[in-house]
């Protein structure tokens, strides 16, 4: 161990050592973490992320795990696992921890009579993810209902930021973008270096009995993602629909990513332990040996097949994480 981890080890001694990371994934691949820390408490994330660049240990913020891949090696440094879930009311505002999950969020939202966010229920993950990726369903993106965030960043420290500062667009936001660099010096931080604490969402107040509509709608919505959706470990949709001026009108299929990988045939390719989905062919699953570097070479695959046919270069929503948190492509 060196005298660094042993030096942050000292300071948060609820420090985890060799953690495995597939478990925390809903795709199931990664190698363990030299270092992870289960955050329950928001307060805690400064300290946490000061020393450790002070340290110059490289450190990863995980939400919900539905977006990630870890690379086989592990992850060579901290893991700042969001696990801090309060929740409130604050008049029509719902305030949230990053770490909520954003079904816990909709279902609190129905339970207090406030409605605008039900057609995002069965989307994974947490409200923190949610907001870093502008996650949407059926016309309703997470940046109709945002009103602001605090945010955690190693250059401006705590501050708040309102949707003109997130700059949302189609399942992305600055704060996604700012965090994909290629390339890094020693101790550079790379990825996350915005981190979501809180959420406040403004919704619409409803009535007993819309509230109740509303409740049966999202309970329908879960209903038919379930029947659709293939079973096993993935992490939902992999590609980005290519965008157009008019994405959140009904898009036709043709311009959609699993329409353009059926037709070059990916339904059912496989690179060892990782196939694209029989049912679905924007899927991508873990068959249970899947690694990151078969998923790394089927993307690959899928883009140049794609890009021949149609001129298009699609883009991952998903996180390939290197063992020292560069964000692969």
């Amino acid at each position: 161990m060196s005298q660094f981890y042993q030096q942050f080890i000292q300071k948060f001694p609820q420090i985890e050592q060799n953690k495995p990371l597939a478990p925390f994934t809903t795709f199931g691949i990664g190698g363990p973490a030299d270092l992870w820390f289960n955050l329950t408490d928001i307060a805690d994330l400064e300290p946490l992320v000061k020393t450790a660049i002070d340290l110059k240990i490289p450190f990863f913020i995980l939400g919900g795990g539905s977006n990630t891949i870890f690379a086989d090696e592990g992850f060579r440094g901290l893991i700042i696992h969001m696990a801090a879930k309060n929740i409130a009311l604050e008049g029509d505002f719902i305030v949230a921890d990053a770490g909520t999950l954003l079904s816990q969020v909709i279902q609190f939202s129905l339970k207090n009579g406030l409605t605008g966010m039900e057609k995002l229920m069965g989307l994974p993950g947490t409200i923190g993810g949610a907001v870093r990726g502008n996650a949407g369903a059926f016309g309703v993106e997470i940046k109709d209902i945002f009103q602001k965030a605090r945010l955690f960043s190693p250059q401006k420290g705590l501050h708040e930021a309102d949707s003109k500062d997130i700059d949302f667009s189609y399942r992305t936001s600055a704060i996604k973008k700012n965090s994909s660099g290629k390339t890094a010096k020693p101790g550079q931080i790379i990825a996350n270096q915005e981190i979501i604490l809180k959420v406040w969402l403004h919704l619409t107040p409803a009535t007993p009995e819309k509230a109740k509509t509303a409740l049966a709608e999202a309970t329908d919505i879960v209903k038919n993602r379930i029947s659709k959706q293939p079973k096993g470990k993935c992490s939902g949709s992999f590609f980005k629909n290519p965008t157009t001026p008019d994405y959140r009108s009904p898009q036709p299929p043709e311009t959609k990513a699993g329409y353009l990988l059926e037709q070059v045939g990916a339904k059912g390719l496989k690179v060892g332990g990782v196939q694209v989905s029989q049912n679905h062919a924007n899927w991508l699953m873990n068959t249970g040996n899947g690694t990151q570097k078969d998923v790394l070479k089927l993307v690959k695959i899928l883009q140049n097949e794609v890009k021949d046919r149609f001129n298009i270069l699609l883009e991952p929503e998903v996180q390939l994480v290197s063992p020292t948190g560069m964000l692969l492509s």
